[in-house]
């Protein structure tokens, strides 16, 4: 690969950033749901600043196409860094940085979310060549998801605290739970390191294309003529995004709730939860591709969404934690692997030029999904009584519903997928 030493810089960066950042995803909505018990509150504003980032995620598509991703990047890890810093230092004056500082980091986190992988993966496009695309988009999992296993791991210590333990006749040494405004430090520190990273990129370009000089109505409309004028890209873009619908919702919302009232358990259950879900995104990022080379992309999507539902429906009835555990695994793999192939299928179907702005309009159709369930499991119903099994059974109607259209027009996919190889060759 040419760009070797960008893609190891690349990949530090987002693994540094990312290993804070996972921790403090855990600990804030376990924050509202088990610490200060308002988990209504947490849902209502995570499904109004899912929406408020409809308009964001239309912008942030023009900048990536637009602008040096590169400075995309260092961008929004400078405001993680200034926005964690400011949080952490007013809790640490204060002794706690309330629900409104928890509150501000959450969305602050998802703002950058929702520029952050939409400008890597139009990165990894921009400076791969082609026959390697498969190989970046499972490289980019499986460090992601690394990541994501250490993250989860320190935040069961963090969180819990260490539990009274001792191996070979050594006690191993106390950890007390740490406040948010010490994982907030953490995670701003997190993001100055990938500064200093970032920076320090070279790469060539392996496509060309030009910067969008027009305004940003033509930039953003650019966008979505590209996708009327092909249309199987619009439907297989959105459609094979369910499961990642489904899942930032049940781990942003649902997690601590399903944890304590459906499995009652602790909070140690609930970053395991997350931890044996990186596990399994992990290997779906090793073996994915090439389980699924012959039979195709859309193919694997689809076993990968069927096998989505199954899981969203038995952790509806069952209250067995190790058996949670065991699901949770099979959830990461099947998230990451659709990810995986979708990603590489993108890339092989959407020039550069307009990756940006055509991400933005999936992800923004994504967050309308997201805004909708949330908005719904935000409701008194579902979180009481332990009635948050009926979120998980909807999760599974959802995934379900959105494999008719792919199932319908899997000839048509297939065809116009075999026509793009044939005007390339």
């Amino acid at each position: 690969m040419k760009n070797a030493a960008a893609y190891r810089l690349l990949y530090t960066a987002n693994a540094v950033s990312g290993f804070a950042q996972g921790i403090s995803m855990l600990a804030i909505p376990w924050y509202f749901s088990k610490m200060i018990n308002k988990p209504e509150l947490f849902g209502w504003m995570y499904a109004t600043t899912t929406l408020i980032m409809l308009f964001w995620g239309l912008y942030a598509g023009s900048l990536i196409d637009r602008f040096s991703r590169k400075h995309v990047f260092l961008g929004i890890n400078v405001f993680g860094a200034v926005l964690l810093g400011a949080v952490s230092a007013y809790g640490y004056s204060v002794g706690d940085v309330g629900e409104w500082g928890a509150i501000a980091v959450f969305s602050g986190t998802i703002f950058i979310y929702n520029i952050h992988y939409p400008a890597l993966y139009a990165f990894g496009q921009e400076i791969t060549e082609r026959k390697y695309y498969g190989r970046f988009t499972s490289m980019t999992e499986v460090i992601g998801q690394s990541t994501s296993i250490l993250s989860g791991a320190a935040g069961a210590l963090l969180l819990n605290g260490t539990i009274d333990l001792t191996i070979a006749g050594k006690s191993l040494p106390e950890i007390q739970p740490w406040a948010l405004h010490e994982i907030f430090l953490a995670d701003g520190i997190s993001y100055l390191i990938s500064i200093f990273l970032i920076a320090a990129i070279r790469y060539i370009p392996i496509t060309e294309r030009h910067p969008e000089t027009g305004g940003l109505f033509d930039r953003i409309k650019s966008g979505f003529a590209f996708l009327k004028s092909n249309p199987l890209i619009f439907l297989f873009g959105n459609a094979s995004f369910a499961i990642f619908i489904v899942l930032l919702v049940t781990v942003q919302q649902l997690l601590p709730l399903y944890t304590d009232q459906h499995l009652q358990s602790d909070a140690g259950a609930y970053a395991l939860a997350e931890f044996f879900y990186s596990v399994g995104a992990m290997l779906a990022g090793v073996v994915i591709v090439k389980v699924f080379e012959k039979k195709g992309a859309l193919f694997g999507i689809l076993l990968l969404m069927a096998t989505t539902v199954y899981i969203y429906i038995n952790s509806a009835f069952t209250h067995s934690v190790g058996w949670y555990l065991f699901l949770s695994v099979l959830l990461g793999l099947t998230n990451a692997g659709a990810r995986v192939l979708r990603t590489t299928w993108i890339f092989q179907h959407v020039p550069n030029q307009n990756i940006g702005r055509v991400s933005s309009v999936f992800q923004t159709i994504n967050i309308l999904f997201r805004s909708l369930l949330s908005g719904i499991f935000a409701l008194p119903f579902f979180n009481r009584d332990g009635n948050v099994a009926w979120s998980y059974l909807i999760c599974a109607l959802v995934v379900a519903v959105f494999m008719i259209p792919l199932l319908k027009n899997y000839k048509k996919i297939k065809q116009f997928s075999l026509r793009k190889e044939a005007e390339i060759a």
